[in-house]
Parts: C-alpha cells; sequence; structure tokens
C-alpha cells in the first residue's frame, strides 16, 4: 500500500486490508493530528479492523508549513497531474474513498475540539454526531474542495495549533472514532453535539488592528457590535453564530457567520429534507 498511494506516509495497523483511514497533517503546521498519529501507530492497540494512519503531506509537515504549493484541503478532488498538494489529493481520494475516515485539524480560533462535515455526504452528519464534539458544522457552500467532498469523512478541529493540549485531543478523538467504527472494543457514551450551518466570511484587512468580541458558537444578536476595525464598530445586522472566528486565525478574514440548524440528529435530517424541497420548489420556478 506505501508504494500505491507515494508521497503519502502510510502505515497500515489492524487485521486485513484497511477498512479505516486516519489521517493528520493535510495542513503541516497543525501538529496535533501529527503527533496523534505518530502515537498510534506505535501503540498497542487491539485492533478489529484494518486502519491506516496517514500523514498525508509529509514535506509540509517536515517544513512546518500549512502547505508548499498549494492549500492541499481546498484542491480536492485533486489532479494526479497538479502540483505537490494537487497530487496528493488525488492519491487521498483514491485511498479514502470506500473508507470511513477521520481527519484530524488544528486552530487557533476555539479551544475545544468540534467537527465539520459536508452535506454532499449526508452519512458524515450520523457519524459526526455520534463523536466526542459539541458542535457539528455542515460547511457546505463555504470553503468548497476540502477532504469532506470526497467519501464518508468527518474532519475535527482538535485544538490550539502546536499545543499539547491539541495533541492529547486528536488521540482521544482518534480513539473514540475508532470505537465508533468498531475498530477498537469499548463503549462509550452517546454524544449530544449541536449542529450548525457555516455561511459567509467576515473580512479582516490586513493592514488594520483589530478587537473581536464573541465567542465562537455563542448567539451574536442583530444590533450587537462583534469587532472593531481601526476604530469603527462591525455591528451585526442580524443575528448569527460565530465559526472559527479569531483575530489571528487566518490573515484575510476573521472567520465565519453561521445559524444554528438543529440540536439533535433528527432535527438535521428535518432539516435536510426541507432544504431539498426548497431547492426543488426553486428549479421548478425557475424552469
Amino acid at each position: 500500500m506505501d508504494n500505491d498511494f507515494a508521497p503519502l506516509d502510510v502505515t497500515v495497523r489492524g487485521p486485513g486490508e484497511p477498512e479505516i483511514v486516519v489521517i493528520g497533517g493535510v495542513h503541516g503546521n497543525e501538529t496535533g493530528g501529527v503527533r496523534a498519529v505518530r502515537r498510534l501507530r506505535e501503540a498497542e492497540l487491539d485492533l478489529q479492523r484494518g486502519v491506516a494512519f496517514v500523514l498525508a503531506n509529509p514535506a509540509a509537515i517536515d517544513a512546518g508549513e500549512r502547505y508548499l504549493d498549494s492549500d492541499l484541503n481546498r484542491v480536492f478532488p485533486g489532479n494526479p497531474d497538479g502540483d505537490r498538494e494537487e497530487r496528493i489529493a488525488a492519491q487521498l481520494c483514491k485511498l479514502i474513498q470506500d473508507r470511513t475516515t477521520l481527519s484530524l485539524h488544528g486552530t487557533n480560533s476555539h479551544p475545544r475540539p468540534f467537527a465539520l462535515i459536508h452535506r454532499s455526504q449526508p452519512r458524515e452528519f450520523d457519524l459526526a454526531a455520534r463523536l466526542p464534539v459539541s458542535q457539528v458544522v455542515d460547511h457546505w457552500g463555504v470553503n468548497e474542495e476540502t477532504i469532506t467532498t470526497c467519501g464518508l469523512t468527518v474532519e475535527i478541529e482538535v485544538g490550539a495549533q502546536g499545543s499539547d493540549e491539541a495533541a492529547a485531543s486528536a488521540e482521544h478523538q482518534t480513539r473514540a472514532f475508532l470505537k465508533r467504527v468498531d475498530a477498537l472494543p469499548g463503549e462509550l457514551p452517546d454524544a449530544d453535539p449541536d449542529f450548525f450551518h457555516m455561511r459567509e466570511p467576515v473580512p479582516k484587512p490586513s493592514d488594520a488592528s483589530y478587537e473581536l468580541y464573541v465567542q465562537n458558537f455563542e448567539r451574536v444578536p442583530a444590533g450587537t457590535v462583534y469587532a472593531n476595525v481601526d476604530g469603527q464598530d462591525l455591528v451585526a445586522d442580524e443575528s448569527f453564530y460565530p465559526i472559527l472566528m479569531s483575530e489571528c486565525g487566518y490573515s484575510d478574514i476573521f472567520g465565519y457567520k453561521g445559524r444554528k440548524i438543529a440540536e439533535s440528529l433528527e432535527g438535521v435530517h428535518e432539516w435536510l429534507n426541507e432544504d431539498r424541497v426548497q431547492e426543488t420548489l426553486g428549479e421548478i420556478e425557475g424552469s
């Protein structure tokens, strides 16, 4: 398998061909997932199914950079004849297309783990809802061409980039994921996350001074001052939930506005059905 999926760094553990994939290092500077993958490769695990432990972008990991040619998590499904990250994306899609996959990431915006999924793969809602996270975020329409559009894949933001806490969180999340997919023995308590849809980004001028006054996943009512840029207040024209918002996470945006879509998996499925009805009605009206 190693030769089949070069330049990925792949180690297969457990019985038989891999049915499950765990990925760290999609972004080379998000070290929590990298450290967790390396630890678990060497750990004494009573694996019941074959698991591929993957370091996605070894060169970027060695360089301590997010990416070298292009942002790997913005170029899926990739291109086997493209630049370094486009080739890696094509190889990752080939590897995970028929396998249940966890991709580990880090962020500076939120200290506690939360999951990211894409509604084009509805089963990702069901998988993420069973993991020990407090929030599940559908990023459909924002940051397309990520790994979540490639097979049954859930991303988890495990905590602050480069921190020991993020590495421990990544290992905890991975062990929970492996139990949920029956690759490790053991029971886990039922999870009870809230569900959100990520929407438009909030620009952040690169040459400005700024402050952010809100917390991720806490509702911002309409009329609230939620940030300040060069002395000018930014006021919410409608209520929203901040997602991936911070002063230092992105160079050009604070993060994203979002909406809460449900407090249960049943509510998510009702919301998805209503959205499909609305999309169908729009197509009929536009025909």
